[in-house]
């Protein structure tokens, strides 16, 4: 299906809030199930996804346990003596906060679908001012870089016959302290020789820019717009009341 850029940011906004407003983990599904579908209309692979989830599993699991111990009611499944340590209710809060992670990024990724030059001309045309659009392009645009970045500092480091998967949990986290500063370092050169390709480039020369293109909305993009809006105000009113 060909849609606006713009009608696909609508749907993402619309996701996150839903995915923000749920609490429970059958109704997050349903979201997640609706995002799933969404991304094959737009034919997307969604085993991709588990690439894109993979970085984010320590810290997932780190609060899906936190969840679980501090997160007391219901009934206690496991605990240590008479202190509860993992109850009912803190296994449903637990999946409820691993599940909007899930859907809020699988929700991101239709983002992907259309490029970043739609990206900033979509914001643009909504009246966004040029260099806010642009600011949130690169935000985006960092997060990959960022993701190479460190996996190129630790590259270096398992080349220097550094196994991380054997070291202690202790010497790890200090050797993750350690390589914070050259990653910083790294992406503040990377930000340094963006700013220097703008200026030469006569970025914000001129107070109005001109586009070879515009967007056009077709009556598809209203009616899913419409639909979207619609179906969401009235699931975010149906769990408020």
């Amino acid at each position: 299906m060909k849609l606006d850029p713009r009608t696909k940011m609508v749907m993402v906004i619309c996701l996150s809030c839903l995915a923000l407003i749920y609490s429970t983990p059958g109704r997050l599904l349903l979201v997640l199930a609706a995002t799933i579908v969404l991304l094959l209309i737009f034919r997307f692979d969604p085993s991709t996804v588990w690439g894109y989830l993979k970085p984010f599993l320590s810290l997932m699991l780190m609060l899906f346990i936190i969840q679980c111990i501090f997160s007391p009611g219901g009934k206690v499944l496991l605990s240590i003596g008479p202190v509860p340590l993992i109850t009912y209710n803190g296994l449903l809060v637990g999946s409820s906060i691993i599940l909007r992670i899930i859907v809020v990024i699988a929700a991101a990724l239709l983002l992907t679908t259309f490029s970043s030059r739609d990206f900033v001309l979509g914001l643009v045309q909504w009246k966004v001012p040029y260099e806010l659009a642009f600011m949130v392009f690169i935000a985006l645009r960092f997060l990959p870089v960022f993701r190479e970045e460190m996996i190129n500092v630790i590259t270096a480091i398992q080349l220097r016959g550094i196994e991380l998967k054997k070291v202690p949990w202790g010497q790890k986290l200090t050797i993750y302290r350690q390589l914070f500063f050259p990653l910083i370092y790294g992406m503040m050169q990377k930000a340094q020789q963006l700013a220097m390709a703008m200026e030469n480039r006569g970025f914000r020369a001129y107070p109005q820019r001109t586009y070879l293109r515009r967007l056009n909305f077709i009556l598809a993009d209203y009616v899913v717009m419409l639909l979207s809006s619609a179906a969401t105000l009235m699931l975010i009113f149906l769990q408020i009341t």
